[in-house]
């Protein structure tokens, strides 16, 4: 589900199905990262997540670990710039 990077996406994806389909489901949002990495400048949060989202691996899962490493990511871009 890469491309939805918004609660408005998330819920035209979910309303593809019957509201009684059983699922598990474990999702973060923008504001979540400000306890992973508060440094995050708006854009890199976005970045963050889109990084998280394209990479997850669900062998590793999506913790606060693998958003820190995300966003650490995200943040090194700085010294590339």
């Amino acid at each position: 589900m890469n491309a939805s990077l918004t609660i408005e996406k998330l819920i035209e994806h979910l309303q593809r199905f019957a509201p009684d389909t059983p699922c598990l489901g474990h999702f973060w949002i923008a504001d979540d990262l400000e306890d992973v990495a508060p440094e995050l400048t708006p854009e890199e949060v976005v970045a963050t997540l889109a990084l998280s989202d394209n990479t997850l691996d669900a062998e590793n899962s999506l913790s606060w670990y693998f958003l820190r490493h995300c966003a650490d990511t995200v943040l090194a871009r700085r010294l590339l710039k």
